[in-house]
């Protein structure tokens, strides 16, 4: 628009001191990343190398054990759009988190890279991983930047505010909200504080049909992937301002300060394209790199059986990651467990297939896991008797008749594919 202030100026070079958070709460130099051509997208570069003195460290970790192996080299990002490594897109928040952080960092109205944006976020972030500019170096904090619950109705306000501002300057941020990963990317969302505990809090836009269905379908949704014997965040629904709000528990932090390291399945994989991505990938992934390697796989195929059951069909890589505790890699705890009510296909293949997923295509997925037919049939009659309170928990956790009566039925009608014949 003109007139406006186009803000900030952004750097085309930009050098990031890269630290981490241990799980005891000490924060050690990793590395550092440089970005350059950070001003012309498609020809954008990123390189990343380790401190000499980590890498030293007897508890130092690959930041992503698939693509930064512990080496003394530098690695360059494979990705020109966004000159970033997949593990440093990963602590960049969703669409909406993304339109938040470039307003305040006053660089909304200019072509910004992922590296100015880890720049803005600084500790901000989810995972382990902080970042500092290199030309104004401080000893860095491992300092939370949760807000008080205190303070959510105020961020309620301010939600409802950006919201608004996305309708008036529509034009000018219209390629913040491409860098959304799925349609739920633009849904507010806020860390915070709260008994002694982290959360995140999540919140239904405004633009949603009902002010308080996604919040109850992702309430029931966990319920029941908990149900199915899936390891899942704590979660709490609470009313603030005459508004739902559903507070999941982070599992990135420690109770000693620290944080746990997080990396996604996109960047494990490398997946430019989810859709030709299969299941049977990830579980690959998690018997290569996993320290409880059964363990995951089996909870991975619990969640194939939920996602397909409940029709959670946003299924993308960055929905499922891997967690750094200390002792290795694993499976994190399952999140973003949805019902979808308006898509009825896949975005992960389920024995090649979006779509129409029958009981012989879960079955089939699941020997790519490495499961053998014993597994299969404890793990699917596990998962199934679960989830089979389905419409008992919708009612308990308030999900709308109004809005969800036709995927009701898209959940009868996948229960009859998916049953045993």
């Amino acid at each position: 628009m003109a007139g406006k202030d186009p803000g900030k100026a952004i750097a085309d070079e930009l050098h990031l001191y890269v630290r981490a958070v241990m799980p005891g709460g000490e924060v050690v130099p990793v590395g550092r990343l440089l970005g350059r051509n950070l001003k012309h997208p498609g020809s954008r570069e990123g390189f990343f190398r380790y401190d000499e003195g980590y890498l030293a460290r007897p508890e130092a970790y690959p930041l992503d054990p698939v693509h930064l192996p512990l080496a003394d080299r530098v690695y360059p990002a494979p990705d020109r759009e966004s000159g970033l490594h997949g593990v440093f897109q990963d602590s960049l928040p969703d669409g909406w988190g993304r339109i938040i952080l470039a307003k305040r960092a006053g660089i909304h109205r200019q072509r910004f890279a992922g590296a100015h944006l880890l720049a803005a976020l600084g500790n901000g972030g989810l995972g382990r991983l902080l970042y500092l500019e290199a030309e104004r170096p401080r000893r860095p904090s491992p300092a939370d930047a949760s807000i008080s619950f205190a303070e959510i109705a105020r961020v309620l306000a301010e939600a409802a505010r950006h919201e608004n501002d996305l309708d008036t300057e529509a034009a000018e941020l219209r390629h913040l909200l491409a860098c959304g990963s799925s349609a739920g990317g633009a849904r507010p969302k806020v860390l915070t504080a709260r008994g002694g505990r982290h959360w995140l809090a999540k919140f239904s836009s405004i633009r949603d049909p009902h002010p308080d269905l996604f919040v109850a379908l992702e309430e029931a949704g966990l319920k029941l992937a908990g149900l199915a014997g899936l390891e899942v965040p704590a979660i709490e629904r609470v009313e603030v301002g005459g508004r739902s709000l559903l507070l999941v528990e982070r599992f990135d932090t420690t109770p000693h300060g620290g944080r746990n390291a997080l990396v996604s399945m996109r960047t494990l994989t490398g997946a430019e394209d989810p859709f030709v991505v299969s299941y049977g990938e990830m579980a690959r992934i998690l018997r290569r790199f996993s320290f409880e390697p059964e363990r995951d796989v089996e909870m991975l195929f619990r969640q194939l059986a939920v996602n397909l059951h409940l029709q959670n069909t946003d299924d993308h890589l960055q929905n499922f990651a891997c967690l750094h505790t200390g002792e290795g890699w694993r499976l994190s705890p399952a999140y973003d467990i949805v019902p979808n009510i308006f898509q009825t296909e896949h975005i992960l293949l389920v024995n090649g297939k979006h779509r129409e997923v029958e009981y012989v295509d879960l079955v089939a997925e699941g020997r790519r896991f490495g499961l053998s037919s014993r597994q299969l049939a404890r793990l699917y009659d596990q998962a199934r008797q679960g989830l089979a309170r389905w419409r008992e928990v919708f009612e308990e956790c308030r999900v709308p008749m109004e809005h969800t009566q036709a995927l009701r039925a898209s959940i009868d009608r996948k229960w009859r594919l998916l049953a045993r014949s």
